[in-house]
C-alpha cells in the first residue's frame, strides 16, 4: 500500500528545506590572503547600495552603517516608474529644516537647498535611474538622511551610523 504523505509533513518538509539553504549563504567570505574571515551585516561599508521601494516614497534601507571619516561611495537607484527622489545626508536634527528648505528650493536645484546642514547628497533621480557619489563620512554618530522632493521628506527617511 502506497503511503502519501499529508500537507502539514509536505509544508514541514519544505519549511526545513527552505531553512537549510538560506542559512547556506548568511555570510560573506572574504579572502584575507591567510583564511577566510566572516563580514556580519552589521558591520559598516565604505560602498552603500539604496533604492526607493516601487511607487511609495520609502528606501529600502532605513539604517546604514558607515566608518566614520571614510571615503563613502553611494549608490542610490530609484526603482519608481514614476516619481523623482533624491538621497540627502543631513547634521541630526536638521532633516525636517533641510526638507521643507527642500521645498523651497525647487526642482530646478533638484529640491536641496544651499544649508550648511546638507551633507551629502544624490541629484534628483529620475524614475529608474540612478546617481552615484562619493563623499567623507562624518565623525561617529546618528545621521538622518531623506528625499528631499516637495513632501517626500516627512516619510522617505532613514539613519546613517557612522562608526
Amino acid at each position: 500500500m502506497k503511503k502519501h504523505l499529508g500537507l502539514p509533513s509536505v509544508i514541514s518538509v519544505s519549511v526545513s528545506l527552505i531553512l537549510i539553504f538560506a542559512g547556506a549563504g548568511c555570510t560573506k567570505k572574504e579572502d584575507s590572503g591567510g583564511g577566510a574571515s566572516e563580514k556580519s551585516a552589521a558591520q559598516s561599508d565604505k560602498n552603500v547600495n539604496i533604492a526607493s521601494v516601487g511607487e511609495t516614497m520609502a528606501y529600502d534601507k532605513t539604517e546604514l552603517t558607515v566608518p566614520a571619516g571614510q571615503d563613502i561611495t553611494l549608490t542610490f537607484k530609484n526603482n519608481s516608474t514614476t516619481l523623482q527622489h533624491n538621497w540627502v545626508l543631513t547634521q541630526p536634527g536638521k532633516d525636517n529644516e533641510v526638507g521643507l528648505e527642500g521645498i523651497k528650493a525647487g526642482l530646478s536645484k533638484g529640491f536641496v537647498p544651499d544649508n550648511p546642514a546638507v551633507l551629502a547628497h544624490t541629484k534628483l533621480v529620475d524614475a529608474n535611474g540612478s546617481d552615484t557619489i562619493t563623499f567623507k563620512a562624518p565623525p561617529a554618530g546618528d545621521y538622518p538622511y531623506i528625499c528631499t522632493n516637495a513632501g517626500h521628506h516627512m516619510v522617505m527617511k532613514g539613519t546613517l551610523h557612522s562608526k
